[in-house]
């Protein structure tokens, strides 16, 4: 064995759009499927696997600072314009997507921060 290693630092993964990151995006979660499948022949049961439509979606949860929101979600799902969202992980891997906003929520409670949620569509990832 070789020596021993410390503890490991894990670095938080962000999330950007046009500029510069979402600074008020509080967690998200990036899910992406090519939807392949098993495919069976007479004679061979799982002879192999076929790649199907690639589906994603980034969807991300934010709270709302004294000067309001920093991007127009309620703008973007109503239109229905394409944007990219780049997702930046640790070790230097960012990853491109491609898409539109299909959903937002806002909520404003009594005792806490005003808060919403944002649903992207992904039409391409790279």
């Amino acid at each position: 064995m070789g020596a021993t290693q410390g503890p490991l630092k894990f670095p938080q993964a962000y999330i950007a759009e046009g500029a510069g990151d979402l600074m008020q995006v509080t967690d998200w979660t990036l899910d992406y499927t090519n939807n392949g499948k098993v495919q069976h022949t007479l004679r061979r049961p799982g002879a192999g696997a076929v790649k199907g439509k690639p589906a994603g979606m980034i969807s991300f949860n934010f709270a709302i600072d004294e000067d309001g929101l920093e991007r127009d979600y309620i703008s973007r799902v109503r239109d229905g314009t394409f944007h990219e969202i780049r997702c930046k992980l640790p070790g230097g891997l960012t990853l491109t997507a491609s898409g539109m906003y299909s959903a937002m929520k806002l909520n404003g409670p009594l005792e806490d921060a005003t808060t919403g949620s944002a649903t992207f569509v992904v039409t391409r990832l790279s």
